[in-house]
């Protein structure tokens, strides 16, 4: 009268089987798979409080850390199109190339394909989210006003997804609340692109490292300035030089024209848009109330060692002036970039200083800095000012410095933006 309750591929060593009788504690008898070994006959008793089972509230809460794709399933069935959004869909064999697609008992688009024996899968790409939420919707209008085709089969077929296969059922067997279709593809086609992702109940998507490095490396070069201002940004040749795939620049240089930085034209394609006194003056405008922020956390509770530390930084970077101009661009930088991170990490708060990163002031004034500017002097000495008003935790005159830099340091880019002709 013992059931089995499941049975566990444990390692290479050993398999292990949990009965449940039908009173009494679970039993777990052990099997080696060790050649020449005899199975174990004696019974492993669990002890008596362990509980085995999940409920559905948690099992939903787990599996959700699962991401996955999304699909819309479609079908024609009786002259009527039905479909419904499935992320429980996954690939099952090479030969014959096959799909695993689960679909709920209760879904009207289930009971269609059971009835067809046939469907089409519509993988989503990233930007289609609005077609997930409609389809995945108890709705009688889930197809108004979305462009379809007719498949090979005879199903709606969803136009410009991400990808589309063709399927026919070869088996389904029920599981739980769902049907299980076993079904061989007959007809697959895609298109380039990144899909849609489900993670945790929402959808999203999936952001390759490659895509990261390559938004990542524009951004600066174009901040900085290196690619020619008025020259069509070649993704070709930009996908050489940074020796990464065309589609992760393609994927950059689309994240740059939603932040303004770059203007896609219908004739020339991707340009770089210039830096004029708005946006630099709305960069450093953000930098100062970061900087002020900073300053009413930390005013007076600055330790020591991070003061020398940034003393140190300070006294570098008026080295590297002489006579309004710096000879040692880059090391200018890395010091005046090391200062500003040592400042705002006094505030002990990472979401400041990922703003800070977030605005590339660095990339933004290193045009301005092979120009010479009497204030660079300024700015540096500056930058020790407000380390010493720090030491003495004076709240009133390191919120003077701070605004004193950022009217220096503003004044400074605008000069060299005039200097070029209006932008940079």
């Amino acid at each position: 009268g013992a059931t089995v309750v499941r049975g566990i591929a444990d390692g290479e060593h050993e398999r292990r089987a949990i009965v449940r009788p039908p009173d009494g504690p679970p039993v777990v008898f052990y099997q080696p798979l060790t050649a020449g070994t005899a199975p174990a006959t004696a019974p492993v008793p669990l002890p008596p409080d362990t509980a085995l089972g999940v409920d559905a509230h948690l099992f939903r809460h787990v599996i959700g850390h699962f991401a996955s794709g999304v699909t819309v399933v479609t079908v024609r069935s009786d002259g009527a199109d039905y479909g419904v959004t499935a992320n429980a869909v996954s690939s099952l064999s090479l030969d014959p190339p096959m799909l695993l697609v689960c679909l709920n008992l209760n879904s009207v688009t289930q009971q269609a394909v059971t009835r067809e024996g046939s469907f089409v899968v519509n993988i989503l790409g990233e930007d289609q989210a609005d077609l997930a939420h409609r389809f995945a919707q108890r709705r009688p209008d889930k197809f108004d006003g979305v462009p379809v085709r007719t498949s090979r089969l005879g199903h709606p077929a969803l136009a410009d997804v991400l990808a589309c296969l063709e399927c026919r059922v070869v088996e389904d067997i029920v599981g739980g609340t769902h049907r299980v279709f076993l079904a061989e593809v007959v007809h697959a086609e895609s298109q380039p692109g990144s899909p849609l992702a489900y993670f945790r109940g929402r959808f999203g998507r999936i952001e390759l490292a490659q895509d990261t490095e390559a938004y990542e490396r524009l951004r600066r070069l174009v901040l900085g300035r290196e690619l020619g201002l008025d020259e069509p940004l070649d993704q070709m040749a930009l996908a050489t030089r940074l020796d990464l795939p065309v589609s992760s620049v393609a994927y950059g240089l689309t994240r740059l024209v939603g932040e303004g930085l770059v203007v896609r034209d219908p004739e020339c394609g991707y340009l770089q848009r210039a830096l004029d006194e708005e946006t630099a003056d709305a960069a450093f405008a953000a930098k100062l109330v970061i900087d002020l922020g900073v300053a009413d956390l930390a005013a007076g509770s600055a330790t020591p060692d991070r003061l020398a530390d940034l003393r140190s930084l300070a006294r570098r970077t008026l080295e590297l002036v002489a006579d309004g101009r710096v000879d040692d661009v880059k090391g200018y930088l890395a010091a005046s970039v090391a200062f500003q991170e040592g400042v705002i990490g006094l505030g002990g708060n990472p979401l400041l200083l990922e703003a800070y990163r977030r605005l590339s002031i660095a990339e933004i004034v290193t045009p301005a800095l092979r120009h010479a500017d009497p204030a660079r002097a300024e700015l540096a000495q500056g930058r020790l000012r407000l380390v010493d008003a720090y030491e003495d935790g004076d709240l009133d005159r390191i919120r003077a410095v701070v605004t004193r830099q950022y009217e220096l340091a503003k004044g400074a880019q605008r000069t060299a933006i005039a200097a070029a002709g209006g932008r940079l």
